[in-house]
């Protein structure tokens, strides 16, 4: 569990790496922070970054506590896409991402299982550094479980493939 809460950290912190950039040179790095209403484990928030190249691909991460007060912790590691011929203007940025899905559940023996998400999204700029983020994503993946926890008598199922509607903030 350390580990995997090691590399997230990282994958999130590399993109803040970046330098600062003049007004006239198309970003190369984007956080963002969510909040997301996911139907079959409950409330889940989270947040992550990319790093952006020149032709809208990108390289990024995340971390997201899935789940309340039982749940899941879910790393993912992603490539995304951002549309449109120039980054550096616009107002209305669409985009797709997609990757590998680590899922852990915390005071389990279970070990940490792999799956897959894929997502499209929009970033509406607002600001010149901050945009609201409205995003579907679908994660596949985990495990079917069912655990008690004791002496409380709660109860919790993993899923297998949550659809999640978010909402948040983009940040370069």
């Amino acid at each position: 569990m350390k580990k995997l809460i090691a590399t997230a950290a990282l994958l999130l912190l590399v993109p803040m790496l970046a330098s600062a950039q003049n007004a006239d040179h198309v970003y190369h790095a984007e956080g963002y922070a969510f909040v997301a209403d996911e139907a079959t484990v409950g409330p889940a928030g989270g947040g992550g970054g990319e790093g952006l190249f020149s032709n809208g691909l990108g390289l990024g991460g995340e971390f997201v506590k899935a789940g309340s007060p039982f749940g899941e912790y879910i790393a993912s590691a992603n490539v995304s896409y951002h549309f449109g011929p120039s980054r550096k203007n616009r107002k209305f940025e669409p985009f797709v991402t997609g990757g590998c899905t680590f899922f852990s559940v915390p005071d389990t023996d279970q070990p940490i299982a792999i799956g897959g998400n894929f997502g499209v999204g929009v970033n509406i700029w607002v600001k010149k550094h901050a945009a609201l983020r409205l995003e579907v994503r679908d994660t596949i993946g985990g495990r079917s479980i069912s655990i008690d926890y004791e002496p409380s008598g709660n109860s919790y199922t993993a899923p297998q493939n949550v659809v999640s509607f978010r909402i948040g903030m983009t940040f370069r």
